[in-house]
């Protein structure tokens, strides 16, 4: 027999030791890697997809491009995928509802009132997707479709009070795009601004037609200009800017006639004419997405004003504040001061009720 050495043993036995140990920590590293495999491969969250249906360019710098402002600020405040459609004429309502919904997004805005009864149609086909509308009744709600309306006629007021106080002539002009209740309804919460600090001025009224036609919108301003208003409010959209050139091209040629903006603030689109704006803000999407995301949304009427997290707000055109007296300043603050404590109530058209179906 052949003799092995007390150390060939101890050698034979470390290599063994060494061999075994090998082999498990082997075996437990496959073991590791499959269970790391399982993470590796396991989904990424759900991406948040909002889309929106707008009526008109999000050039037209007010009702359109707000809205397109507040679907920016949900995709940077809640990393949300977004995309926006120009849905201009009824027959692409229904389509462009379903075309967002069959791709799984997951809140879709009709940003006007005239998206109501497609947005009901479509939604009944999807119910674990939230629909919302614009300027919508309360009887537009159902499980998941929900109606928002922007109070702006607490801002539109307020400008009728600077135009009431500011005015030379007595005569006030208001440009709309199509009559539409939601329109209406800050008419006549200007026509009350302009009364409550001059009862004798007169305001005029009068309708493009579309939401576009800046041409017509600049000619229908001139006519009333020349008829000896000094000052305009529209809320016309696109066609809005048409108001804009009408009251510079009257400027330049000696008058003093100003304008205000409707939506958004429209100081930088024309700081020649813009005097003051009645402003939606894009705080009111960024709550209602945020809801949705967190799977908190209530189906309901949702009204946004100037209380409600600073919704609507009245802002002055820096280069043009100097214009307007310290005085009227400081009235139209205290007006404000008393719509946010609920003491003025501002005239309005309570458009939001519906019949159920």
């Amino acid at each position: 027999m052949k003799h092995i050495s007390c150390k060939s043993r101890y050698s034979i036995t470390i290599y063994t030791l060494h061999l075994c140990l090998f082999t498990i920590g082997f075996m437990l590293g496959c073991e590791r890697l499959q269970d790391s495999s399982k993470i590796i491969h396991a989904p990424a969250p759900e991406t948040f997809k909002v889309g929106m249906l707008l009526p008109g360019s999000i050039s037209d710098q007010g009702w359109n491009a707000l809205a397109h402002d507040g679907l920016k600020a949900i995709e940077t405040e809640l990393g949300a995928e977004i995309s926006y459609v120009e849905s201009l004429t009824p027959s692409d309502w229904e389509a462009d509802f379903r075309a967002y919904a069959m791709q799984d997004y997951h809140l879709i805005f009709g940003h006007g009132y005239e998206y109501q009864d497609a947005a009901i149609a479509v939604a009944q086909d999807y119910p674990e997707i939230v629909f919302i509308t614009s300027a919508g009744a309360s009887g537009a709600i159902r499980e998941n479709v929900s109606p928002i309306v922007f109070r702006l006629e607490q801002a539109t007021y307020l400008l009728g009070m600077i135009a009431g106080m500011m005015t030379q002539t007595d005569k006030i002009g208001i440009i709309g795009g199509q009559e539409l209740p939601s329109g209406s309804s800050t008419f006549m919460a200007f026509e009350g601004g302009v009364k409550s600090v001059n009862p004798d001025a007169v305001v005029q009224r009068a309708y493009v037609g579309d939401w576009e036609n800046i041409a017509k919108a600049k000619k229908l301003a001139l006519i009333q200009i020349q008829d000896g208003v000094d000052f305009i409010f529209h809320n016309a959209n696109e066609a809005g800017i048409g108001v804009f050139e009408a009251v510079v091209l009257a400027q330049d040629s000696g008058k003093t006639v100003y304008s205000f903006g409707a939506n958004r603030d429209q100081s930088a689109v024309s700081p020649q004419a813009v005097l003051a704006n009645a402003v939606i803000t894009p705080r009111a999407y960024v709550q209602l997405a945020t809801a949705v995301q967190n799977k908190t949304f209530e189906s309901k009427l949702y009204v946004f004003t100037m209380t409600t997290d600073g919704a609507i707000a009245l802002t002055y055109n820096p280069a043009l504040k100097d214009q307007v007296p310290k005085k009227v300043q400081q009235k139209v603050e205290e007006a404000r001061l008393q719509i946010l404590a609920g003491t003025l109530e501002v005239p309005q058209i309570d458009f939001t009720k519906g019949d159920e179906d």
